[in-house]
């Protein structure tokens, strides 16, 4: 190999990488960006067209570590999006529609990473059945939203599967039947709830399904409050106080 040619092959070496953090004509983020913290990690790399990240961004934490991956499609102006813990295990995952959470996020455990939430979402806002689960996959409750208000059907949920608690919201607040059940299914309490206060005939009944005690309510306030006193004075004295 000539002098010439070892010359031109180390000034081509020499040239710089396509620089980074470059604006276009328009004044818009263009080409790869790396931004760091002010201590000098790296807070996010991605690559830009028209001010817009395309392909792959990571996000990460101050202190090192991947916070989250962005997967981009411009053509539909969505983005499918994992976050991270601080450790590296994944905390959620889901997609972005126009900057908005849309679709099924999913969220898990930072200790085994169980599936713990599943959120569903439409334009940013709640709208569906959110249904939270047992770190053992078993669903522990569902709740209906619609435009990020609580609306409908409210269940919760023993590891067995049976029902521990059901009821309703209207516009966030409780309203209709209230039922709470033993693990074996027996009635625990029954009552109704008129936006979000107690309304009419509360009953309590023992783990043989005995009723114990009946409470009557108008408005959030219970009707008798001498029976109802007494039925908190009860209720106290089934409780052992541990003194050590």
């Amino acid at each position: 190999m000539t002098r010439v040619h070892l010359l031109f092959l180390f000034l081509i070496a020499a040239l710089p990488v396509k620089s980074q953090n470059q604006l276009d004509d328009q004044g818009l983020k263009t080409g790869p960006w790396k931004v760091e913290y002010p201590n000098g990690k790296t807070l996010y790399e991605a690559t830009f067209v028209e001010g817009k990240p395309v392909g792959e961004m990571i996000r990460y934490y101050d202190k090192g570590g991947i916070r989250a991956i962005m997967m981009f499609d411009t053509v539909l102006d969505r983005s499918y999006t994992h976050l991270y813990y601080p450790g590296g295990i994944e905390a959620a995952e889901g997609w972005h529609v126009e900057r908005e959470k849309d679709s099924v996020w999913t969220y898990y455990s930072q200790f085994d990473e169980s599936v713990r939430i599943r959120e569903p979402y439409k334009k940013g806002l709640l709208h569906g059945k959110v249904t939270l689960y047992y770190s053992s996959g078993e669903i522990s409750e569902e709740v209906a939203w619609e435009d990020q208000k609580k609306q409908g059907a409210w269940t919760q949920y023993y590891n067995t599967g049976r029902i521990r608690l059901r009821s309703q919201y209207l516009d966030d607040n409780l309203h209709g039947p209230y039922e709470v059940f033993y693990p074996d299914g027996t009635p625990k309490v029954t009552g109704e709830y008129i936006h979000n206060k107690s309304n009419g005939t509360w009953t309590f009944y023992d783990e043989s399904g005995e009723e114990v005690y009946a409470l009557e309510y108008l408005s959030g306030l219970p009707v008798d409050q001498e029976k109802y006193e007494q039925w908190i004075q009860d209720s106290l004295s089934n409780y052992e106080i541990v003194v050590e």
